[in-house]
């Protein structure tokens, strides 16, 4: 069930491409009942994250924890944002819905198999922050936190999310 978590988690971080994709669609033909559907899609995308962590927080069980070592990832998030123009460029390109479901689709195994979430766009507006972890064992976590952590000695206690991630309780 873990993976699952992570999985929506990352796939939750493009739904805003998909609002963006409406507009693109709006401006092409009007609006429509795809363009309705992209809509939604997005916006549940983005309602998504916060009822995963609500749930964590309250189901989960909180851990002790001792970092050894501790850095930003927020520098991933350049990757969503860009991620955020595509519909203009598929639009310039004229790639067709086709081709981007195979997208879609290998985009869903890849988050299925990775190990770890990158900075999540949405959850970054909601002033959440994603930090690499080392633990005092050697283990390398990606931890989520609404504050900025400036010692690794600072981070006590976490929830797990999957077997590579942790937010900080």
């Amino acid at each position: 069930m873990r993976n699952w978590i992570k999985t929506l988690l990352i796939i939750s971080a493009f739904s805003p491409t998909l609002l963006v994709l409406a507009v693109v669609r709006y401006y092409s033909i009007g609006f429509d009942a795809t363009s309705f559907w992209l809509v939604l899609v997005s916006l549940v995308g983005v309602v998504i994250p916060f009822i995963i962590l609500h749930h964590i927080k309250n189901k989960s069980e909180t851990l002790s924890f001792k970092a050894k070592k501790v850095e930003s990832a927020d520098y991933f998030l350049l990757i969503f944002v860009f991620s955020y123009l595509a519909p203009w460029i598929m639009k310039g390109a004229e790639i067709n819905f086709g081709a981007t479901m195979l997208i879609l689709i290998a985009l869903f195994v890849i988050a299925w198999v990775i190990s770890y979430i990158p900075t999540h766009p949405i959850l970054y507006i909601a002033k959440f922050r994603f930090y690499k972890v080392e633990s005092d064992n050697g283990m390398v976590y990606t931890l989520m936190t609404k504050r900025i952590i400036r010692s690794p000695q600072s981070i006590n206690k976490v929830k797990q999310l999957s077997h590579s991630m942790l937010m900080e309780d």
